[in-house]
């Protein structure tokens, strides 16, 4: 009889606990970061600062986005102009003025793939069920002298992917996954946030780390965020091409020929 039981906790209220312990720490997250009605409130931004490659190069950026995940992202670097975009519901798109001739065309499947995973506008604690993502307590940790906290977010049953938060700020410091490089290769990919400082009563990240099997690629450090700008959806849109512009001569050839006079006398 006890093994019955111990089954019975195993697949049924183990899950739960975990599903609770989830729910607590996104609920106490919600709340460390200003409160449900404060971070609705906040329906739009936008940043800018700049990005340190492992280089040692820096690239400027802009960024725009808007509730649920729609996303402009400018950067600038030696003259070099791209700009890339998604409006949540269509394809990806991008203008790089390093091609020739530079027009506005369909991001390549990886890239808008990640492209859209990062739109979204609400970290995964704060989005929940409404978003599609499904949380499960995984367990504690420590590092550097302080106590994490693991949570396993599955979302629609295909992204997998952990959260690391603090347990005494419970902000999120990490975001674990294992992703697939542009070789097919496997690789996992930990982004890092820090100086968590307030916009619009909303504290978010604004230095952000990425790493790929534990070697730093890139810093983004973000100077500014401004709250609520207006941003018309159209402005996440691909732009339509314009129309293509006649040359005189085009439009002289495209005239009716003069009638020939009648010799009629």
């Amino acid at each position: 009889m006890s093994r019955v039981f111990l089954i019975f906790f195993t697949l049924v209220l183990l899950p739960s606990l975990r599903a609770d312990r989830a729910a607590e720490i996104a609920e106490i997250h919600v709340a460390v970061l200003g409160g449900r009605e404060r971070i609705e409130a906040l329906k739009s931004f936008r940043a800018e600062g700049h990005v340190l490659v492992a280089s040692g190069a820096q690239v400027k950026f802009t960024m725009m986005a808007a509730r649920p995940n729609q996303i402009r992202l400018e950067t600038e670097k030696g003259g070099r102009t791209l700009v890339q975009g998604w409006d949540g519901s269509s394809v990806p798109w991008e203008f790089d003025t390093a091609l020739w001739p530079p027009r506005y065309r369909d991001m390549v499947v990886g890239a808008a793939r990640t492209f859209m995973v990062d739109a979204e506008f609400d970290d995964p604690l704060v989005a929940g069920e409404g978003r599609g993502f499904t949380l499960e307590y995984a367990g504690q940790f420590e590092a550097d002298g302080r106590k994490m906290l693991r949570v396993l977010v599955t979302r629609r049953l295909v992204e997998t992917f952990s959260l690391i938060v603090d347990e005494e700020t419970c902000l999120i410091q990490m975001r674990v996954e294992q992703r697939e490089s542009a070789g097919g290769r496997g690789i996992r990919v930990a982004t890092h946030y820090a100086d968590y400082r307030a916009v619009d009563g909303v504290l978010l990240p604004h230095t952000i780390t990425l790493s790929i099997d534990g070697k730093v690629t890139q810093q983004t450090k973000i100077a500014r965020i401004e709250g609520n700008p207006t941003l018309e959806d159209a402005f996440f849109s691909r732009p339509a091409p314009a129309p293509a512009v006649k040359t005189p001569m085009e439009s002289d050839a495209k005239k009716p020929a003069d009638p020939v006079p009648s010799d009629n006398r």
